[in-house]
Parts: C-alpha cells; sequence; structure tokens
C-alpha cells in the first residue's frame, strides 16, 4: 500500500503542473498539521510523541516559508500579496504553537490551508475547462451545448 501511494505521488510530481505541485504542497502541510494536532490531543507524554509533533510542524511551516519564497509579486498583485501576509501569520502563529501545543490555532491553520487550496482546485478546474473550450471546433462546441 505504501509503495503504491509513494509511486502515486512520484507521477504527481514528476507530470504535474506547477498548479499540481501547490496543491500537493496544500495538502502535504494539511496532513501536517493534522498529525502534530493529533500528538497534542493524545498527550506529550513521551520524547517521540513531543519529536513527532515538533517534526510535523517544522514539515508545516518550511512548506509555508517555501511557498511564500514562490510568489511572485510582480505578476501576482494583490493576491501575492494577500498570500504573503497569510503565509507569515501562519509561519509566526504555528511557531509559537511548538512551544504552546494549542490546537485550537492548529485547527484555525488547517482550516485557512484547506480553503486556500480549494480556491486553487477551483483555479486548476477553471483552467482545466478553458483549455478544452480553446481546443474544442466551432461545431463541436455547438453539439456539446444542445443535448
Amino acid at each position: 500500500m505504501v509503495n503504491r501511494q509513494a509511486n502515486y505521488l512520484e507521477k504527481e510530481v514528476l507530470q504535474g503542473s506547477s498548479l499540481d505541485h501547490i496543491i500537493l504542497l496544500y495538502a502535504k502541510a494539511i496532513n501536517s498539521l493534522k498529525v502534530a494536532k493529533k500528538a497534542i490531543e493524545e498527550g506529550l507524554t513521551s520524547p517521540e510523541v513531543v519529536k513527532k509533533k515538533a517534526e510535523a510542524l517544522t514539515k508545516a511551516v518550511d512548506i509555508l516559508i517555501y511557498l511564500q519564497a514562490i510568489l511572485n509579486l510582480e505578476k501576482g498583485g494583490e493576491i501575492a500579496q494577500k498570500l504573503m501576509e497569510i503565509y507569515g501569520i501562519l509561519i509566526d502563529e504555528l511557531i509559537k504553537v511548538n512551544f504552546t501545543n494549542e490546537t485550537q490555532k492548529i485547527q484555525d491553520s488547517i482550516e485557512i490551508l484547506e480553503n486556500l487550496r480549494k480556491a486553487w482546485l477551483d483555479l486548476k478546474h477553471k483552467n482545466s475547462i478553458g483549455k478544452r473550450l480553446a481546443h474544442t471546433k466551432p461545431m463541436e462546441m455547438q453539439t456539446s451545448q444542445n443535448p
């Protein structure tokens, strides 16, 4: 099972677009935050669990730093600037959580990232529709619009 999932992820990374990569990064950050939250909720009773929480939070922060670093503020304009601010706030909050163990801040971060991921998925969907329409001949468009 793990090997099959690894092969799928490898294929996604190697064949995916930049947009696919961003969506995968969001999913990985969200998953890491869920791992950290679960570790806190189960109780930080052993060094292994504390390490698991810290590593998961660090992975999420690293992904956010990367997403922040690849923003193109010139091309992205106001949206890129807002994303830069959101990522910065999330990074600051998650660094604090590593010391305070506030699961609500983790949950809030998960919800924000899930909403952003959904927006990127919607953009991907719109782009794929646009590409299909751009490659559709006028006659095909007429017949596809008339049931």
